[in-house]
């Protein structure tokens, strides 16, 4: 490489820097991004997109039968649901962004909550076992290829584990689980289902855990609230106030999460800042279901939290000092 191209390379990975640190401190999280999300608006439920500050909503799917539960592909161009279309068995689906080209991914009877992985050739979603034998039903984590092929089980020695969530780097996945001897606790392993970890420990039963696209910090539900600690699990803090809320996804700058909360006897989409708390009405509609968030996270370099500016910074002015 020429001297004069590796200065180039330098000057773009810092300039790429520069915007997105732009980006960050200007509160900008919302410009330029989606959040798919299932509604009721229609009749019946639905997958449908808008823009990261609720504006734009479209509808994406089309079916007598219900679509929910929405997950990004990586590149945005694919959204995997979970529908009961066919013969009322529920199993994951992909469909182009734009409402077209819709596929079977899964063959089970009761196959649900799809995460993809963030290189985009992965689904991961929890799988019912022994779905006839009323005695041993038991839920777990499998992994199918992102064109539906080599579906494999995870975990050896399954007890009821649900919510898959890929860690940004691809290398480990958080989980829900629990047995009867213990309630609902976050758990994370290796993508290949090895080295098993609990991160949490009592309390309320903890659910849909949500890794944030810096990596750093794992927000999840209890019951009524969304919580966030750090990704080994200290550090957990109660974000929301009263109100039945659930399902956390991320913004693109790990700033924010939005979230569905029960109101009036119906679901809407609400956001909440991960430090502060401070909360904000992204979709509400009287008497029609808003649900299931998941915030798309453009590709191409993340945004990285204040904390972790200086670090990123001098990495890149590393990379530029090596190649001149």
């Amino acid at each position: 490489m020429s001297i004069t191209a590796r200065r180039f390379l330098a000057a773009a990975l810092v300039f790429s820097l520069l915007i997105q640190m732009h980006i960050a401190e200007n509160g900008y999280a919302s410009r330029g991004t989606k959040i798919a999300f299932a509604s009721t608006r229609d009749g019946n439920y639905e997958i449908y997109v808008m823009d990261g500050d609720g504006k734009n909503q479209r509808r994406v799917t089309v079916h007598p039968n219900i679509d929910h539960y929405p997950t990004w592909s990586p590149d945005g161009k694919k959204i995997a649901f979970v529908s009961n279309r066919n013969g009322g068995r529920i199993q994951i689906w992909v469909i182009d962004a734009d409402g077209k080209n819709t596929i079977r991914l899964t063959d089970g009877v009761s196959d649900q909550h799809p995460d993809w992985s963030p290189d985009g050739t992965k689904i991961a979603y929890d799988f019912l076992l022994n779905p006839w034998d009323n005695d041993n039903w038991k839920r777990t984590i499998y992994v199918i290829d992102s064109d539906g092929t080599n579906n494999r089980q995870l975990i050896k020695k399954p007890e009821w584990e649900t919510d898959p969530s890929w860690s940004p780097d691809g290398r480990k996945i958080a989980f829900r689980s629990h047995s009867h001897e213990r309630p609902d606790e976050i758990y994370v392993m290796d993508a290949d289902g090895g080295d098993i970890e609990r991160i949490t420990h009592g309390g309320a039963s903890k659910a849909m855990p949500a890794w944030s696209p810096d990596g750093s910090r794992i927000a999840y539900c209890t019951n009524a609230h969304i919580w966030v600690m750090d990704s080994d699990g200290k550090n957990q803090r109660l974000i929301t106030g009263n109100g039945w809320h659930r399902h956390p996804t991320w913004s693109p700058d790990s700033e924010t999460i939005a979230f569905q909360s029960h109101v009036e006897h119906s679901f809407s989409i609400f956001t909440v800042d991960a430090e502060d708390g401070g909360m904000d009405t992204l979709l509400q509609v009287q008497d029609q279901d808003d649900s299931n968030p998941d915030w798309f996270h453009p590709g191409g370099l993340s945004v990285t939290p204040a904390a972790s500016r200086i670090t990123i910074w001098g990495r890149l002015k590393s990379i530029g000092a090596a190649l001149r």
